[in-house]
């Protein structure tokens, strides 16, 4: 591991197939930018780099020297903060959500923002996004010192990311060859860990075990029984996640009938199976799954799993007709990538279910206010909500049925760019009122489908702060005006409202119109989530 007296030289990291730099908000925070500040430290690596980052345009960034440790088109700079974020072309980085807090243990260590680029001629959004992090200048450390408050106000991380890359590219799977290496002789620095992608994890690992070939190395659990044990029993040690992110694990398994445990819990599927691609070649597949427990029969929430499997035609057309092969494939030789979520426990019988007020006094303000929430895991941040249909989002989300999404309104057609579904109005806005004083408004809406152009059992509601709730008439603030303008948090479900508490809520007419049909939802990971396995 890192060593806290010297610096390591990126060239000098020796990573096998799976491992890159893939450090969590507090590392970065802690680790990176902190000690950047101070310059009392060395850094864990040189895998984040010097540069003007604001005087250029994404695609003109040195990107390509962090492919060797990065996911593609992913890098890491230090740089300084310029106003408006405008780079030397005319294009401008456009803050993308709210700004989020980096916690280590009770303490704000700092902050991350994420950011879309706006191109100079063409002057619309572009595939390239970034997260801005910072300290927090109120830690009590460097609070009395004016320089380094002002390097702190100034001084940033950016990752930046672009969107919707095929990561595949250019990844065949010819010539790789490997001695396995222990997990505990991979000697990682700080910020670097196992974060493989998919593709690495069928053709790297998965193709090698079926065909008995040596792997990269151990990271990968060999344990067999996966599916006939309640995740929570998984041998997940600290030996493991000391080299994954955060509470999860990887291993090597079979899969049973119905992917029931020994306790009568299950695994459910939560999304349609997806193509894993090596070049043009489609050499596997995923499949997201929620774990039910047998005790509770419902979705436990805290554990979620992906599986990968080869595709039988790429390994037999690329390994002939062994009939030993095709029945190591057909028994359904796997990877599952198990993580556990953190999220709050009910008591039985409670669930989330807050009131329009609520909604919109305890966490949509706060939201646009930077400001904290009681339940932050709750709402989902998604800057993408309108671009997707609404089983995609299910996945992303909280609760079964059911979800909570902060986003940005959009004025046109909502039409979802996934399967050019719509999301059409029903009825007017109805206002949400706190004693006598107008504090909001919702608006119903339903999803009609691109293929049958008829409504669909999905609603939605539409959650806005009143502009006039937040800034008195006689001390206009127009930053806070467009944020408010903006920002908006969308109720989700398949359904109806689902005996919703709205004796506060009160309209200009006195029912909303709704449609007579009914409406529906199903990552975190990953991810788009972010996850890149």
């Amino acid at each position: 591991m890192d060593s806290n007296n010297q610096t390591i030289s990126i060239e000098d990291v020796k990573l096998p197939p799976g491992y890159r730099f893939k450090p969590n908000d507090s590392e970065l925070i802690t680790r990176y930018l902190i000690r950047k500040i101070l310059n009392n430290r060395p850094l864990p690596t040189t895998a984040i780099k010097d540069i003007a980052f604001y005087d250029f345009d994404p695609e003109q960034l040195p990107i390509g020297e962090f492919s060797a440790y990065c996911r593609h088109k992913e890098a890491y700079f230090f740089t300084q903060v310029v106003p408006g974020r405008i780079t030397k072309s005319g294009g401008q980085w456009k803050v993308s959500g709210p700004d989020l807090q980096v916690t280590v243990g009770a303490q704000v260590a700092g902050s991350k923002t994420c950011f879309v680029f706006y191109s100079a001629e063409e002057e619309e959004r572009t595939k390239w996004t970034m997260r801005e992090y910072r300290v927090n200048p109120g830690l009590t450390l460097y609070s009395q010192n004016e320089i380094l408050k002002s390097k702190i106000d100034t001084y940033v991380i950016c990752k930046v990311r672009y969107k919707e890359v095929d990561e595949n590219l250019n990844l065949s799977n010819d010539d790789h060859t490997f001695q396995t290496i222990s997990i505990e002789d991979v000697k990682l620095p700080r910020g670097f860990r196992f974060a493989p992608t998919r593709t690495e994890l069928i053709r790297d690992y998965l193709i090698n075990k079926i065909l008995n070939r040596p792997l990269p190395t151990t990271a990968i659990m060999d344990y067999i029984d996966f599916y006939d044990i309640d995740p929570h029993q998984l041998p997940i040690s600290d030996k493991f996640l000391a080299f994954y992110r955060d509470k999860e694990g990887y291993g090597f398994t079979q899969v049973v009938p119905g992917r029931t445990t020994r306790s009568g819990g299950h695994w459910k599927a939560h999304s349609r199976e997806m193509s894993v691609m090596s070049g043009d070649k489609v050499i596997g597949s995923k499949t997201y799954f929620v774990f039910y427990s047998a005790r509770e029969k419902e979705r436990t929430y805290h554990w979620t799993m992906h599986e990968y499997r080869v595709d039988p035609g790429f390994m037999v057309q690329a390994e002939s007709t062994d009939e030993t092969l095709k029945s190591k494939i057909d028994t359904a030789f796997v990877i599952c990538k198990v993580k556990y979520v953190d999220f709050l426990k009910f008591p039985p019988g409670y669930y989330f279910k807050p009131t329009d007020s609520e909604l919109i006094t305890d966490y949509l303000i706060n939201k646009i206010l930077n400001l904290p929430v009681l339940y932050p895991i709750a709402i989902k941040d998604i800057v993408s909500f309108y671009d997707l249909d609404p089983e995609q989002l299910i996945p992303i989300a909280v609760f079964r049925r059911e979800a909570y999404f902060y986003t940005k309104v959009v004025e046109e057609r909502r039409t979802t760019k996934s399967g050019g579904g719509c999301w059409k109005a029903s009825g007017q806005d109805v206002l949400i009122k706190r004693g006598d004083e107008v504090i909001g408004f919702k608006k119903h809406f339903v999803f009609y489908s691109a293929g049958e152009r008829k409504s669909t059992d999905w609603t939605m509601y539409q959650y806005r702060v009143n502009p006039g709730f937040m800034i008195p008439a006689n001390a206009p603030n127009v930053t806070l005006k467009r944020k408010i303008d903006t920002f908006v948090l969308c109720y989700v479900c398949k359904g109806d409202y689902d005996n919703w508490s709205n004796d506060e809520t009160t309209s200009d007419q006195n029912e909303e119109t709704i449609d007579d049909e009914p409406s529906q939802s199903d990552q975190s990971k990953s991810s788009k989530s972010d996850d890149q396995s």
